[in-house]
């Protein structure tokens, strides 16, 4: 019994947290109420604090569930660390866009993150969360390009530092356009095409 109802536990949070993914894309996380979100779910306004406390403890349960991009290739540059530092990072980058084109639950937390939620003092974990992928992933494309300039294969005219940041800026502003649904274009494909253009003229 004390399974089954640790069991029902686990489903009831599951159900208001996809509950809220619905509920947050739709109104907006400041404007979205606990009843609302509730009421998605089939459950009880108590339930919500039960799990959760308040609106609050919602929200970074939820941030917890979206996997940052910049962690994905992250993750995925130094799974390619054989392949010539370039084309790592090209491989990388556009097969973790393909795979996020194609989560619509990972598109539909990062629209949320990125477009339905106000930073204010209580949310700055997750927005410190972000920051910190961020860096992490600047500093991991900064040593790819390094690496591409320790062999010649990085071209005159480019510094690692440079290009790594006009890279990360390049995705950060395409995937922010992309979420907004009015761009006409896709992930795995224009976006992916301009990450090859980039690094076509960053290599020597």
């Amino acid at each position: 019994m004390p399974r089954r109802t640790k069991q029902e536990a686990d489903e009831t949070r599951e159900a208001l947290l996809d509950a809220a993914e619905q509920v947050f894309l739709a109104r907006g996380v400041t404007r979205a109420s606990l009843d609302e979100v509730a009421r998605a779910a089939g459950c009880t306004r108590g339930a919500v604090h039960w799990h959760f406390r308040d609106k609050l403890g919602l929200f970074l349960a939820l941030d917890e569930r979206l996997i940052l991009i910049q962690d994905e290739m992250k993750q995925r540059l130094r799974q390619h660390g054989d392949l010539a530092p370039l084309k790592a990072v090209s491989i990388a980058i556009t097969s973790a866009l393909e795979d996020l084109e194609n989560n619509p639950s990972q598109c539909r937390l990062l629209t949320i993150m990125l477009h339905r939620c106000e930073y204010v003092a209580e949310m700055e974990p997750a927005l410190e969360r972000r920051r910190t992928a961020n860096a992490k992933f600047r500093a991991d494309l900064r040593h790819c390009f390094q690496l591409a300039a320790d062999r010649s294969e990085l071209a005159s005219g480019w510094s690692p530092d440079r290009a790594a940041l006009l890279l990360h800026v390049l995705l950060s502003g395409f995937i922010q356009e992309w979420l907004r649904g009015n761009s006409g274009f896709s992930l795995s494909g224009e976006v992916s095409d301009a990450v090859r253009d980039f690094l076509a003229c960053t290599t020597a």
